[in-house]
């Protein structure tokens, strides 16, 4: 029975895809179907294809399906349909037809270059675009963040061995990354043409963080300082914005307690000389320590040379020693008398023992203001050998040199 139905569908099937009478004779061999009469073969072929017919009409409404939608019958188009539908619309597609000579692809358009001809076209963009360099120049002529950097003025020379600076700089856009520092500089004071000099001193301002920076500027607004004030510390000390609050405060708070300065007096030293409060700590101590304990002042006095020559902190400790040493023991001046002349300290010893032994070999050594021929000790250590030669030696520049030559 099963047999039978399946060779009625098949049967079906030759009708609808075509197949050959050959292959379902074929086919009806293999399954042992017995072979009819016309007659009853056409019985059964209407009656196995009504029921096949039915039976897949069931399965596609059992399955959702409507039965008039999906007709098998009316879905397949023959093979010779398609042939015709795609040969008409082949006919449709017009002929494209190309012209070499109107494209300039002929050998007798192209006019090559002779090997000795001069390059008149710019190539420089060929290649890759920043290949390692020695130093910044090589950058100056493709980025424009370094054209507008040394159209300021900043001497990026004095910075090519840094290599980390020079690639953060090259990686920024002027505009937008590193213009809003120069507006906030401009904001606090600094003027348009230390602009240059003040970068090249502090590049790394570049890398601090902007609301940092206001910070720092509001820290000092807090303490009193006035604008002019903020322009002058940052002038002297540009790299002062580097530093955080905690460690400003910290270095301020310093001088206040050990030098028993007021909030004026911190103000005064502070925009007098801002590079001595960023210095280092440790050298600031060391040479507290030699003023007072090696040298011989006290507190007031250390404090009146804190406020009167705040470089003496800044320099080495065994030089501000050994000319104190012969200033006070060689010249015979007292402690008083340097204290009002403070900038005496700040005089290398070489230069002061020349200049004082050759007014003791004419007999013009004499500091006492109170007596004749007074020789202030500003005159004594400044200004050049002729200068001291004419105004204070009251000698020629040549007896100066045979005597510096003599010793």
């Amino acid at each position: 029975m099963w047999c039978i139905r399946c060779y009625a569908c098949i049967r079906n099937a030759k009708q609808i895809y075509d197949i050959s009478t050959t292959a379902l004779r074929f086919l009806s061999q293999s399954i042992n179907i017995p072979d009819y009469d016309k007659k009853a073969e056409n019985v059964n072929n209407t009656t196995s294809s009504n029921t096949c017919s039915v039976m897949i009409k069931s399965q596609l409404e059992e399955r959702g399906y409507n039965g008039k939608t999906y007709n098998l019958t009316n879905e397949i188009t023959p093979v010779q349909n398609l042939q015709e539908i795609q040969s008409n619309n082949s006919n449709l597609i017009p002929e494209i037809k190309i012209d070499t000579e109107d494209l300039n692809i002929c050998d007798k358009n192209v006019k090559l270059p002779l090997a000795l001809d001069t390059c008149t076209e710019d190539i420089s963009y060929i290649g890759q675009y920043q290949l390692p360099s020695y130093n910044i120049a090589k950058y100056a002529n493709t980025s424009e963040t370094i054209q507008k950097l040394m159209s300021l003025g900043l001497k990026l020379y004095k910075h090519e061995t840094d290599i980390d600076l020079m690639q953060f700089l090259l990686s920024k856009d002027f505009k937008k990354d590193l213009f809003p520092y120069i507006r906030f500089l401009n904001d606090c004071g600094v003027p348009s043409d230390y602009l240059g000099e003040f970068l090249s001193i502090n590049p790394y301002i570049f890398k601090q963080d902007m609301d940092d920076l206001y910070t720092r500027i509001r820290y000092l607004r807090f303490h009193q300082f006035n604008i002019e004030m903020i322009k002058v510390v940052l002038c002297k000390n540009p790299r002062w914005l580097n530093y955080s609050t905690r460690s400003i405060d910290t270095k301020l708070g310093y001088f206040q307690d050990n030098f028993h300065l007021s909030g004026k007096e911190v103000r005064e030293l502070t925009v007098k000389n801002s590079k001595l409060i960023t210095y280092k700590m440790k050298h600031i101590m060391e040479n507290t320590f030699a003023i007072k304990e090696e040298m011989g002042f006290n507190k007031i006095e250390t404090k009146m040379l804190l406020l009167s020559q705040p470089r003496l902190w800044m320099k080495c400790r065994k030089n501000i020693t050994d000319t104190f040493d012969y200033v006070h023991n060689e010249m015979k001046l007292s402690h008083q008398f340097i204290l009002s002349q403070a900038y005496v300290l700040l005089c290398r010893k070489r230069r002061l023992e020349q200049r004082h032994t050759f007014l003791v070999q004419l007999g013009r050594a004499q500091y006492d203001p109170t007596k004749p021929l007074y020789v202030s000790l500003i005159s004594l250590i400044g200004g050049t050998d002729n200068d001291f030669c004419q105004n204070v030696a009251k000698t020629s520049n040549d007896t100066y040199d045979l005597y510096l030559k003599s010793i």
